[in-house]
Parts: structure tokens; C-alpha cells; sequence
């Protein structure tokens, strides 16, 4: 959906998507999107109030992705967007990967995983929302953090669940490239 409109191919062009592909595609990629809203909800609540993301929702969370992307790739014949989605999804998760590591306990493991997910719906998006969902995801969760840590009045032992900021950066900067807002 979001590719259709944004890019949209003139019906003449040699290999352009008829309007039946085009329809497909579309259902395909707002399956996707819907299985992140749904997902992404379950896992922001669960998180917030246990501070833990369940393997078997970030799991179904990326397969769905995987599933209803690389159908819908087919189906418009996209697949540099397939590639580039998968590319994501790996960058994403080396990036939370290396800032686990390096801050000690700072992003559980969780997390990490979750930054699998994450890179896929923003690498379907394209880089510039690769880039812009993972440093929202820092940006609203820092604010968050600090907002959190003046209420409590200390910041030693204060711990934040990530997962919905994370997915709050996905939501984010897809809703701002659908509605033309650029990121």
C-alpha cells in the first residue's frame, strides 16, 4: 500500500503491475502493517508492565512481516524492496546488537531481538526510514526516560522497558511517510 502510493508506475510502462497486482500487492503490505499494529500493541503492553518480550510474538511478529513482504515483493515485483527489508532487518538487529553489548545491560536481549522486526517494516519503508525509526526509537525512549527519572527524582537503578519505543519509531515514521511528511 504505502509503496503503491508512493511510487506509484504508469500503466504503461513494460512490466508495470496491472491494477488486479497492484490491488494484491496492496492487501499484502496492509496485512503486514496490520500484523504490527496487532502485534506491536500485545508487545508494548506486555512490556511496559513485565518488562519482557515474549520469543513467540517477536517471532510471529517477523514472520508475518516476512511472509506478507516477500508476497507482496513478488506481486508487484519489487524485490529491491524485499532486499533492502531484509537488509534492514539485519542492520537493525547488528545495531541494537553492538549497543547491547557495549552498555552492559543497558538493552536486554529483548530488545535485541526485537530490532529483527524492527529493521524488516522500516527497511520495507526505505533507508532514510531505517535510519530516522531506529533514532526515534532512541530519541522518544530518552525522553521518556528523563521525564521518568525527574518524577522519580533519580536515574541510578531506573530501568525502562525499549520494546514500545521501538515500535513506537516504526510507527511513527511510517504514519509520517504515509501521510507525505517525509522523516
Amino acid at each position: 500500500m504505502i509503496l503503491a502510493l508512493l511510487n506509484p508506475v504508469s500503466p504503461g510502462t513494460p512490466g508495470a503491475p496491472t491494477l488486479a497486482t497492484t490491488a494484491a500487492g496492496t492487501l499484502l503490505e496492509v496485512l503486514a502493517w496490520l500484523t504490527f499494529l496487532g502485534l506491536g500493541i500485545a508487545l508494548s503492553v506486555i512490556d511496559a508492565r513485565s518488562r519482557r518480550l515474549p520469543n513467540r510474538l517477536v517471532a510471529l511478529l517477523t514472520a508475518g512481516g516476512l511472509i506478507f513482504f516477500t508476497s507482496a515483493a513478488i506481486v508487484e515485483q519489487n524485490l529491491p524492496a524485499l532486499w533492502r527489508a531484509l537488509a534492514g532487518l539485519g542492520i537493525s538487529f547488528a545495531i541494537y546488537l553492538v549497543i547491547s553489548l557495549a552498555a552492559r545491560g543497558g538493552l536486554g536481549a529483548g530488545d535485541v531481538k526485537l530490532a529483527a522486526p524492527v529493521g524488516l517494516y522500516l527497511g520495507w519503508l526505505g533507508w532514510e526510514a531505517l535510519v530516522w525509526g531506529i533514532v526515534l526509537a532512541f530519541v522518544v525512549g530518552g525522553m521518556a526516560g528523563l521525564a521518568l527519572a525527574a518524577r522519580k527524582r533519580r536515574i541510578r537503578g531506573l530501568t525502562v522497558p525499549f520494546g514500545p519505543f521501538m515500535l513506537a519509531g516504526v510507527a511513527l515514521t511510517a504514519t509520517a511517510m504515509t501521510l507525505g511528511m517525509g522523516v
